[in-house]
C-alpha cells in the first residue's frame, strides 16, 4: 500500500508538471467515457433494470396469432376462456386502449385511457401511490364507474391535489369516482393517463362496446381489441405455458370454427415485449460509443508513447539504480489509471448532460426513459470502464517505454534509431487502428443518412403540404344514435369548408401514417367465401365525400363519393390500386360487388364505384396495404372517432384556432385533439430513424476528428523527431518538394492501411444495421467507396500542415547541435 501511495504521489506530480499534456488526455478520455456512460445509463434503465413490478420475470404478454401475424390482439371471448381454463397462470388480466372525453371540469380534454380487468394491477403486483386499485366488488359499484389517475395527469390537470381521492369526474358524459393515484414509475401501457374498469370486469369499456351495440362485447370472438398479460405460476416455464394455451386455442378452434379456425397463441416475456423493439437500436449506439472510446484510447496511447521517448533518460537512470522493469511498468500504469479516473469523473459529469440531450432528441416511443438516473450499477460501470480504459491505453506504452538498454540510453549522443523504428511502427499501427474504427462508424452513419434521405423521398400517396388535421371523439347521450353522429359530422364539414383559405375538407376514420388501421375480411361476389384460417383482409376506412380531394389522392378510375351517397342510397365502396391488382387479377373491378362481414345479409354488399392510388396508412416505411373506403353515412354504425382534414391555400397551421372555434360552435363540450399539420405528422413518423442517424452521425464526426488529430499528431511528432535528418538531406541537396511528397506519402500509407482494414470490418459489422435501413443495403458500394475516399482526403489534409512545416526546416539550425 505504501508503494502504491508513493506511485500515486509521484505520478500526480509528473502530471501536474505537464498541464497541457494532462488536460489533453483527460478531456479526450472524458469525451469517450462520458459518451459510453450516457448511453449505458439509458441501456441500464430501459433494458437491464428489472420492470418495477413484483417478481417481473414471471410476467408475460399473451397474443393471438394467425398466418402472417404473430402478435394479434385478443378477442374478449377467447381471453375469458383462457382465464377459466388455464392452469399454468396464477392470473391473466386483460386491458384495452380507449380515449375518454373529460368535461365539466375546466376546458374539455381528450384523455388517453385504459380499460382493465379487475385483476390487472394485482396481476402486475402494483399498488396505488394514494388510495387503492380496483377490487372485484367495484364491478357492481355504480356500474363499475371508478378510475385511477396517472401520476402525471394528477399533477398536470389537478395540481397534485391530495384531496382528489373520492372526487367525481365526468368522462364521456358519465360520472366516475377517483379511487387512487398510480406511482410516477407506473406507465403500462405507455402514455396511459387513467385506468377504468372494463365492461363486466373484462377489457372492454362502455365506450368500445358502443361501437358494437347489438352484442355483449365481452363474449365476442370476432372483435380482436384486447391485450392480455399473464403471471406464470412458480415453477411453470414459458414453454409449458405456451403449450397449454396452444392446446386451449386448438380446443376453441374446434368449438368455434367460424371465428377461431387458424388462431394460435404466442407468449412473450413482458420485459422483452416492452423493450424488445428498441433494444437493437440502443445496443448499436452502445457499440458506436465503445468505438469512440477505443479511438480515444489509441490517441492517448500515442501521446504516452511520444512522452515515453522524452522520459527515456529518466527511466534509464532508474533502471541503472536497480529498479526492475515491473516496477517501472507499475509506475507508468499508475499514471495512466490516474488520468483515466480523472477522465472518468469528468465523463460522469458530462454523461449527466449527455443523457438530457439524449432524452431531448429521442423519439417518444422509447420506453422507461423517465427511469434514467444515477444508481449503483451506473457508478460501477463508470469505475470499471475508467480502470479498463487506463489499462488499455497505458499498458502498451509502458511495455514499450521500459524495453530499453540503460547504457545505450545514457550514452551521450548515442543514436536511438532502432528504438525509434520500433516505437514508430507501434504508433503507425495505432493510427491505422483509429482510421479503421472511424471507417466503421462513418460507414454506419453514411448508410443511415442514405436510408433517411430515401425515406424522406418516399411518396406517401397524397400531398402533405398545406394540410391541417384534427381528431374528435363523440360520446355520451348527445351522440347515441346514427342520426346524431351524422348531423355533427355534416355540420363540422359545412362550417370548416366555409373557413377563409380552406379549399377542401374531409373526414376519415384513421389518418394515413397514424398506424391506427382496422383490418376486415371480405367476400367478392361470384367467388367462394374465404376460409376462416385464410389471412384475407384489407384496411377498412370510413370517409366523407371530399376526403380524396382534400388529401389530393389521385382517382385512377370510376368516380369519387358524392353527397348523394347517403345512408339510404345504394351501398358503394372505393378500393385502392393495390387491392384491385391483388384481388381482381387484372380484371376491371368497377361494378363488381364486395361484402364486409356476414355475406348472407343484403346490407353487407357494396358496389365498387372507384379506384384510387395507394397511400401509406401504417407508416412511411411500411408498404401500402390493400384498402377499401366506405362513406361514413353508410356504415352500420358511424364511427365515433374521426379525423378532420383541411386543404388550405397557404399556412395550414394558422387555421388551427379557427378550426377549434368552428367545432366548439357545434359542441362546446367536445374536446379537439391532435391539431397538427400533415407535415408534422409525416415528420413524427421518422423520428426514430432521424434520432439514430443524428447520434451515429455525431459519433462518426467525433471519431473522424480524433482520427485526423491522431494522424496530424503522429506526423508532427515524426517531423520533430526527424528534424536533424531532414536538415542533413536538405544540406546535401534534397528538394523541398521531395520532402513534402514523402511526408504526404507517409500519411497516405497510414490512411490506406486503416481504410483497408476498416472496409473489411465495416462489411462485417454493418449487418447489424440491416433492420434500421430503408431503401439501401448494409453493403451499399457507393457508401463504402465514398467513406473510404473521405477518410483518405481527411488524412491527406491532416498530413498537409506538418508536411509544409517540414519543407521550411532551416538546415543550419537543424545541424547546429551536431
Amino acid at each position: 500500500m505504501r508503494a502504491l501511495l508513493q506511485d500515486l504521489r509521484y505520478g500526480a506530480r509528473l502530471l501536474l508538471k505537464r498541464p497541457g499534456f494532462t488536460a489533453t488526455v483527460v478531456l479526450t478520455l472524458a469525451l469517450g467515457i462520458g459518451a459510453n456512460t450516457a448511453v449505458f445509463s439509458v441501456v441500464n434503465a430501459v433494458i437491464l433494470r428489472p420492470l418495477p413490478y413484483a417478481d417481473p420475470a414471471r410476467l408475460v404478454m399473451i397474443w393471438e396469432t394467425m398466418p402472417g401475424n404473430d402478435q394479434r390482439n385478443v378477442a374478449p371471448g377467447n381471453l375469458s376462456d383462457w382465464r377459466t381454463q388455464s392452469q399454468a397462470f396464477a392470473q391473466i388480466a386483460g386491458y384495452a386502449n380507449t380515449n375518454l372525453n373529460l368535461s365539466g371540469d375546466g376546458e374539455p380534454e381528450k384523455l388517453t385511457g385504459v380499460a382493465v380487468s379487475t385483476n390487472f394491477f394485482a396481476t402486475l403486483g402494483v399498488s396505488a401511490e394514494r388510495g387503492r386499485t380496483f377490487l372485484p366488488e367495484d364491478v357492481q359499484r355504480q356500474d363499475g364507474r371508478v378510475l385511477l389517475l396517472s401520476h402525471g395527469l394528477w399533477q398536470r390537470r389537478f395540481g397534485a391535489d391530495p384531496r382528489i381521492i373520492g372526487r367525481s369526474l365526468t368522462l364521456d358524459e358519465k360520472s366516475y369516482t377517483i379511487i387512487g393515484i398510480m406511482p410516477a414509475t407506473f406507465s403500462l401501457p405507455a402514455r396511459a393517463e387513467l385506468w377504468v374498469l372494463g365492461d363486466r370486469g373484462e377489457a372492454v369499456t362502455p365506450a368500445l362496446a358502443a361501437q358494437f351495440p347489438k352484442a355483449n362485447v365481452t363474449t365476442q370472438r370476432d372483435i380482436h381489441i384486447a391485450y392480455a398479460i399473464g403471471r406464470l405460476k412458480p415453477q411453470v416455464t414459458l414453454a409449458q405455458a405456451q403449450a397449454e394455451l396452444r392446446t386451449i386455442a386448438d380446443r376453441l378452434a374446434q368449438a368455434y370454427p367460424q371465428t377461431n379456425a387458424g388462431l394460435g397463441v404466442n407468449v412473450i416475456p413482458l420485459q422483452e415485449q416492452i423493450v424488445g423493439g428498441v433494444g437493437p437500436t440502443l445496443f448499436i449506439l452502445l457499440g458506436a460509443v465503445a468505438f469512440v472510446l477505443l479511438i480515444a484510447c489509441t490517441n492517448v496511447a500515442n501521446l504516452l508513447l511520444a512522452r515515453a521517448t522524452q522520459r527515456e533518460r529518466e527511466l534509464a537512470i532508474r533502471l541503472a539504480l536497480g529498479a526492475g522493469r515491473g516496477r517501472l511498468i507499475r509506475q507508468m500504469l499508475t499514471e495512466s489509471l490516474l488520468l483515466s479516473l480523472v477522465g472518468g469523473l469528468l465523463g460522469l459529469l458530462a454523461a449527466m448532460w449527455g443523457v438530457d440531450l439524449f432524452i431531448g432528441l429521442s423519439p417518444g416511443d422509447i420506453p422507461r426513459l423517465d427511469e434514467v438516473g444515477l444508481d449503483v450499477r451506473l457508478l460501477a460501470f463508470t469505475v470499471l470502464i475508467s480502470l479498463a480504459t487506463g489499462i488499455a491505453f497505458g499498458l502498451l506504452p509502458a511495455l514499450q517505454a521500459t524495453r530499453l538498454d540503460p547504457q545505450h540510453a545514457l550514452k551521450e549522443g548515442g543514436t536511438k534509431a532502432s528504438e525509434s523504428r520500433r516505437r514508430r511502427r507501434v504508433r503507425n499501427l495505432l493510427v491505422m487502428a483509429e482510421i479503421a474504427l472511424a471507417q466503421v462508424l462513418l460507414v454506419g452513419a453514411g448508410l443511415l443518412i442514405v436510408s433517411f434521405v430515401r425515406l424522406q423521398a418516399v411518396d406517401p400517396g397524397f400531398n402533405p403540404k398545406h394540410l391541417l388535421t384534427a381528431r374528435v371523439a363523440l360520446s355520451g347521450t348527445n351522440y347515441a344514435d346514427n342520426a346524431q353522429k351524422t348531423r355533427f359530422y355534416d355540420q363540422v364539414l359545412a362550417r370548416t369548408q366555409a373557413l377563409p383559405g380552406v379549399r377542401a375538407a374531409g373526414l376519415v376514420m384513421s389518418l394515413p401514417l397514424s398506424g391506427a388501421t382496422i383490418n376486415r375480411g371480405f367476400t367478392i361476389e361470384g367467388r367462394p367465401a374465404p376460409k376462416a384460417d385464410e389471412n384475407i383482409s384489407i384496411d377498412y376506412q370510413l370517409i366523407s365525400p371530399g376526403y380524396f380531394s382534400a388529401m389530393e389522392i389521385p382517382l385512377l378510375g370510376g368516380r369519387p363519393f358524392t353527397a348523394t351517397d347517403g345512408a339510404r342510397a345504394p351501398r358503394v365502396v372505393i378500393i385502392n390500386e393495390l387491392m384491385a391488382r391483388k384481388y381482381f387479377s387484372g380484371a376491371n373491378p368497377l361494378g363488381q360487388r364486395l361484402a364486409f362481414g356476414d355475406a348472407s345479409k343484403p346490407e353487407s354488399w357494396r358496389t365498387i364505384v372507384g379506384i384510387v392510388a395507394n397511400n401509406r396508412d401504417e407508416s412511411i416505411d411500411a408498404p401500402p396495404f390493400p384498402a377499401a373506403y366506405v362513406p361514413y353515412q353508410q356504415n352500420l354504425e358511424p364511427w365515433a372517432r374521426m379525423a378532420i382534414v383541411l386543404r388550405t391555400g397557404a399556412d395550414a397551421a394558422g387555421l388551427a384556432g379557427a378550426l377549434r372555434k368552428e367545432i366548439a360552435a357545434v359542441d362546446p363540450n367536445l374536446p379537439v385533439s391532435n391539431v397538427e399539420t400533415m407535415e408534422q405528422l409525416l415528420a413524427d413518423g421518422v423520428t426514430r430513424p432521424r434520432f439514430v442517424m443524428l447520434l451515429l452521425g455525431v459519433l462518426a464526426v467525433v471519431a473522424l476528428t480524433l482520427a485526423a488529430i491522431g494522424i496530424y499528431g503522429l506526423i508532427s511528432y515524426s517531423i520533430t523527431e526527424r528534424t536533424h535528418e531532414i536538415g542533413i538531406r536538405l544540406a546535401l541537396g534534397a528538394q523541398r518538394r521531395d520532402i513534402f511528397k514523402q511526408i504526404i506519402g507517409q500519411g497516405l500509407v497510414l490512411a490506406l492501411g486503416g481504410v483497408g482494414v476498416g472496409l473489411a470490418a465495416a462489411f462485417a459489422l454493418t449487418r447489424v444495421l440491416a433492420k434500421l435501413l430503408f431503401g439501401v443495403t448494409a453493403s451499399d458500394p457507393l457508401t463504402f467507396v465514398g467513406v473510404a475516399l473521405l477518410l483518405t482526403m481527411i488524412a491527406l489534409v491532416a498530413s498537409y500542415v506538418p508536411a509544409r512545416r517540414a519543407t521550411r526546416v532551416d538546415p543550419m539550425l537543424a545541424l547546429r547541435y551536431e
